[in-house]
């Protein structure tokens, strides 16, 4: 409280009285507290005089000193920030590009692994485009005629199938994904009872069409291509099963597969230059 800083009530007065009275008169008191000093200045003796120019000099060097190596200073702080900042830009974008390269060293070794379960020929590609020409659920890569590709050539990843060869060109080809409805792929269930149906896309989900109800089929089993119908190979993963149960008539079981392939980041495929042999692929128990 006001006790606190003064213990005399007077004292207070008097002191907030003295600071109205310079705030209200402050070229007054200036004026006065100049010629006071001017007074006192000529009062002292000549020594006096020296030695209060003195000290006045050197406070006033002093603080010049002060102000200009603040001021240095100040230009040194920012030159650093802006240097620092730089170099956090740099740092960041090498980081950027080192996690990339790592993610992309992770793909080649996948795709590696991959060619060395493939026993037929194949051709190498990238995506370049997605849905060209505004065709639906279709990527564009970067080969084509010239380089052996043909209609309806199954096209895979390391992951499992993607789709197939829908149009060539010269040096470009459009591939129909098994996200197009009218992609079906005859597929078997990797099982003692080797379950077979159609994989197919509707509504946002893989489903495996037409397996009988009595197909022992569980949550988990692998779902590779079967190979009937000549497009694609034997072996080609698929999916596994993710659910499991019955159709509106009861004949035949309902099958909704998690596919292997993330059609999203495709960015390497491979195009199988034959439809007929098999692909080695690693069953489950």
């Amino acid at each position: 409280g006001p006790s606190a800083v003064c213990r005399l009530p007077s004292a207070c007065f008097f002191m907030y009285w003295l600071k109205g009275f310079i705030q209200a008169r402050k070229p007054y008191v200036a004026f006065a507290t100049a010629i006071f000093l001017s007074f006192g200045l000529m009062a002292l003796s000549a020594e006096n005089k020296v030695e209060v120019a003195r000290l006045v000099s050197f406070s006033t060097v002093r603080a010049g000193h002060w102000i200009f190596s603040w001021l240095i200073g100040l230009f040194n702080v920012r030159d650093e920030n802006r240097m620092l900042r730089e170099q956090n830009l740099r740092l960041s974008l090498e980081l950027l590009k080192f996690r990339e390269e790592r993610l992309e060293n992770i793909r080649l070794r996948n795709l590696l692994a991959f060619k060395s379960r493939l026993i037929y020929l194949y051709i190498p590609a990238e995506v370049i485009a997605r849905d060209p020409g505004r065709l639906p659920n279709t990527i564009l890569i970067n080969v084509g005629r010239r380089d052996g590709v043909e209609d309806r050539m199954a096209v895979v990843t390391s992951d499992g199938l993607v789709g197939k060869v829908l149009t060539v060109y010269s040096e470009s080809s459009v591939v129909q994904l098994l996200q197009d409805r009218n992609c079906r792929v005859s597929a078997v269930v990797q099982r003692g009872e080797r379950a077979q149906g159609i994989v197919r896309y509707e509504e946002g989900k893989f489903y495996l069409q037409s397996v009988p109800m009595r197909s022992v089929i569980e949550v988990g089993d692998v779902v590779v291509s079967s190979g009937v119908g000549g497009i694609f190979p034997t072996g080609l993963m698929i999916g596994t099963v993710e659910e499991v149960g019955q159709d509106q008539t009861g004949l035949f079981r309902e099958v909704v597969l998690k596919p292997c392939v993330n059609f999203s980041s495709i960015e390497e495929v491979f195009v199988l230059q034959s439809g007929r042999g098999s692909v080695r692929s690693v069953e489950s128990p």
